[in-house]
């Protein structure tokens, strides 16, 4: 058991060492965590893209070539608020919420890993997302998704995301708070 990313016995989770982190189950009843990330989670974070499909996913991301993905999960854990799913010292999932405050608003994006998809990672990722976004006070996320990816898009609408802009390809999301 874990609270508050150390373990009961007083020993350290392999994650999020100093970030809280929430226990969850997925939709068969297995347990998995979610919690912040920080830069010393990028090694374990790239294990999972290492083997992510499809490559890219969307919009080019997450980049194929693994030095570019690496510099590319970088700078997004600078530049953004970050969370991870994992089961078993395996990241299994990434979001991430990059804020304009200029807008008040964030951008939303997340990645579950192939063999977790359709199990309530991405659900978990995504309420902790609005939460973390409703705490900085932001009026707004959004997000732009695959026009043929209906489960997430079935996800984000379950989460209030309504569609603000659509073209051939993709459809952008918004959610105001």
């Amino acid at each position: 058991m874990e609270h508050d990313g150390i373990l009961i016995d007083g020993s350290k989770g392999f994650l999020m060492e100093c970030l809280p982190c929430i226990q969850c189950r997925d939709k068969l009843g297995s347990p998995f965590e979610v919690g912040e990330c920080n830069l010393d989670d990028l090694s374990r974070l790239m294990d999972m893209y290492r083997v992510f499909s499809p490559k890219p996913a969307s919009q080019g991301l997450p980049p194929p070539e693994p030095g570019t993905c690496r510099q590319w999960a970088k700078s997004l854990i600078e530049i953004a608020i970050n969370f991870l799913a994992w089961r078993e010292n395996r990241v299994i999932g990434h979001a991430a919420l990059i804020k304009d405050l200029k807008r008040d608003s964030g951008e939303f994006v997340i990645f579950v890993h192939q063999d977790f998809r359709n199990s309530g990672i991405g659900t978990e990722l995504t309420r902790l997302s609005i939460q973390k976004a409703k705490e900085l006070g932001l009026k707004s996320i959004w997000l732009t998704v695959s026009m043929n990816n209906f489960i997430a898009v079935k996800l984000y609408r379950k989460q209030g995301f309504e569609y603000s802009d659509i073209d051939e390809c993709e459809r952008t999301m918004i959610l105001k708070l």
